[in-house]
């Protein structure tokens, strides 16, 4: 049992002598030459324009769907409000499955 027990320290051992030497071995981080270059870099104006383009994008789209649905409310309720059209005029609706009822008219016969 004992030669168990040494199997699992040797693995923490190295592995904790593995980390040590990655940790040490570690280059530091710089920064790119945008985030930390000239301020009035041209890529830097670039980049605020973007971020600037790419905020007011997402305020467009939900503003001009807004719109959308606003402007189809405002004509269904203008068409709710109007009076119903004048039959005599001919303005009438037929409904699709009503057969003709004109004088004179004699319906088709169906082919199979």
């Amino acid at each position: 049992m004992s030669r168990a027990r040494g199997v699992g320290r040797t693995k923490r051992l190295a592995l904790l002598a593995t980390t040590l030497l990655l940790t040490l071995a570690a280059l530091p981080a710089v920064a790119c030459p945008v985030c930390y270059g000239e301020a009035e870099d041209p890529v830097i104006d670039g980049t605020r324009w973007s971020v600037a383009f790419l905020g007011s994008l997402v305020y467009l789209v939900f503003g001009g769907a807004a719109g959308i649905v606003f402007a189809q409310r405002r004509k269904l309720r203008r068409l709710a409000e109007e009076p119903p059209p004048d039959p005599r005029h001919g303005l009438h609706l037929v409904e699709p499955s009503a057969p003709d009822r004109r004088p004179g008219h004699q319906p088709e016969e169906r082919r199979s």
